[in-house]
């Protein structure tokens, strides 16, 4: 009796340790952003931008181009101070036209300070906007880096989509591997388009296929806008843990259509991560639409290395700059564009992130 006794105080001291060294570990944030539509005024070769210059419709200009830069860095600032953060560890964006924006919006003055660094390929996508990884250098350190084209002799054979960006690296001291996805749009409707995003899936399979076989025990998150919601097919063919489903279960999403909410943009985890049981707990705000902060918590295994990240939170990274306060729209994203006419928002989907916790130095990689 005595012995079990001291068996069941030693596990209580020992989980009480365990939550405490979880809770006052480092957070580290990684999110993803539709830009929407993220150009610069300058006419690109080879691409179809022609909206966005200073001639067209838009008339869209280097004002509008420094508004649109300055919003997008102060959604940026306030995802890397959640958890009292050092910034964003990592950052996977879609709707980017190139590095010329990228390397603007990491000399933001809000942002400046972080120093981030991207990694981006130019797609043949015909619109010309890309995917990109930006990333702190003091939390990541990029090894491998390329892309993979979703066309071949029966896929995309009259027009080309975005590639999918694949990163290894080092995330705070774990390697780490890394899937930037935007799938193709539901242009004609879901079910019609719906072959193009589960093709787009069965390449994204094959990728984590592969690096699965080459390291059994390798950790991947996988990001994206995927154009589907998390119970459609083309996400569960992927197989993997998706944080972001009880959230959509509870009818909250990062983009809305038509009054339905949908939640496009994504982060899955490999099972190396380990789906920690937790719990949810949902805060409502006072808005019109159900304005929540949902967080799926989750327990330190006590077989995982100290060292390594550890799954924390999920969320829908959403605030009352980022939505529409009145209108027709009200309680939806607040897009930069309505038509051809410049609303002054940020985007038309909301940002969505998962903390990891870490053991580590304020510099992890120094």
């Amino acid at each position: 009796m005595k012995k079990e006794k001291k068996s069941m105080l030693l596990f209580f001291v020992f989980y009480l340790c365990t939550i405490t060294q979880l809770i006052h570990a480092q957070a580290v944030i990684v999110g993803f952003y539709n830009f929407e539509n993220f150009y610069d005024t300058i006419d690109q070769k080879n691409v179809v931008d022609e909206e966005f210059l200073p001639k067209s419709a838009k008339r869209y200009n280097s004002q509008l181009y420094q508004i649109k830069s300055a919003h997008i860095a102060s959604v940026l600032y306030g995802m890397g101070k959640i958890e009292n953060a050092n910034g964003l560890a990592l950052l996977g964006i879609a709707e980017v036209e190139n590095k010329n924006v990228l390397k603007q919006l990491a000399e933001e003055p809000l942002i400046k300070k972080y120093h981030y660094q991207f990694i981006h390929f130019d797609s043949k996508d015909i619109r010309g906007i890309d995917v990109a990884l930006m990333y702190h250098p003091n939390h990541f350190k990029p090894y491998q880096y390329r892309t993979y084209s979703l066309t071949d002799s029966s896929h995309f054979t009259d027009y080309a989509t975005r590639d999918i960006l694949y990163v290894k690296g080092i995330l705070n001291q774990t390697w780490v591997h890394i899937l930037v996805n935007h799938w193709p749009s539901r242009r004609g409707g879901e079910r019609l388009s719906g072959d193009k995003r589960r093709w787009a899936a069965t390449i994204c399979k094959r990728i984590i296929d592969s690096i699965e076989l080459r390291e059994p025990l390798a950790k991947i998150i996988v990001m994206g806008d995927f154009n589907d919601n998390p119970n459609n097919r083309s996400i569960r063919q992927l197989k993997l843990t998706n944080p972001f489903l009880p959230l959509f279960k509870k009818g909250l999403g990062s983009l809305a259509y038509r009054d339905s909410w949908g939640l496009f943009d994504q982060i899955l985890l490999n099972n190396q991560w380990k789906p920690y049981p937790g719990e949810s707990s949902i805060t409502p705000s006072r808005l019109r639409w159900p304005y929540y902060r949902i967080q799926n918590k989750a327990l330190l295994a006590p077989e995982a290395n100290e060292s390594d990240l550890k799954y924390y939170k999920s969320m829908i990274y959403r605030n009352l700059a980022l939505t529409e306060q009145e209108g027709k729209y009200q309680g939806y994203p607040k897009r930069t564009w309505k038509g051809d006419q410049f609303a002054g928002g940020y985007s038309d989907h909301y940002p969505v992130v998962i903390i990891f916790k870490a053991k580590n130095a304020e510099n992890p990689l120094k």
